[in-house]
């Protein structure tokens, strides 16, 4: 089988293609942008603009503040989840990344959610352990709440002390270090608050 070089028909045709979209591009009919705005021919220009995009004036100032608020509140809540997740990729290098990824983004409702730690610890791992009851790992996830009740790092630490790959754990290791590693995110984010 011969490789295609540089020279060949495909790319040729290609090139030539892509040379007249470019041109009719430059050439179409429509009026372009008008590069020096002080031509008395670019006011008219800029005013059909302004009332294209008379959407603006359709919102009140209370409105305005309002969305910029929810829009603010939503980048904020994505930042703390990517900052939260980087945090648990250093912390917990040998599990799988799109555990910790989803362990990231299900910590904040499950704070909102629930009151208990238990109950929010287990609503972070529901999704990433689906062969798993929710009552198993309630009874799974209390020890580990009250021992670390305190935010001592040493429940986590005692979890995470095993030195096997993450495919060589058991279920119930793999759930225990799932909890572990909710419980860690969870007080992440409680101290970022």
């Amino acid at each position: 089988m011969a490789t295609q070089s540089p020279d060949s028909q495909y790319f040729r045709d290609s090139q030539t293609q892509a040379q007249m979209e470019l041109l009719a591009t430059i050439v179409q009919t429509d009026v372009a942008y008008p590069w020096n705005p002080a031509q008395l021919e670019s006011e008219s220009y800029l005013a059909a603009l302004e009332q294209e995009f008379a959407l603006f004036d359709s919102f009140s100032d209370s409105d305005l503040s309002e969305k910029s608020q929810v829009l603010f509140s939503q980048l904020e809540q994505v930042w703390q989840a990517n900052a939260l997740q980087k945090s648990l990729r250093e912390k917990f290098a040998r599990v799988p990344q799109d555990f910790l990824a989803s362990i990231a983004q299900s910590v904040q409702n499950a704070t909102v959610k629930y009151q208990s730690l238990a109950d929010q610890m287990v609503e972070c791992v529901l999704d990433i352990l689906p062969q798993w009851a929710e009552e198993d790992l309630q009874v799974l996830a209390r020890p580990l709440a009250y021992a670390m009740r305190d935010a001592d790092p040493s429940g986590v630490e005692l979890v995470m002390a095993t030195r096997r790959h993450w495919a060589e754990l058991s279920e119930i290791e793999q759930a225990r270090v799932g909890l572990a590693v909710a419980r860690y995110a969870i007080s992440e984010l409680a101290i970022s608050d």
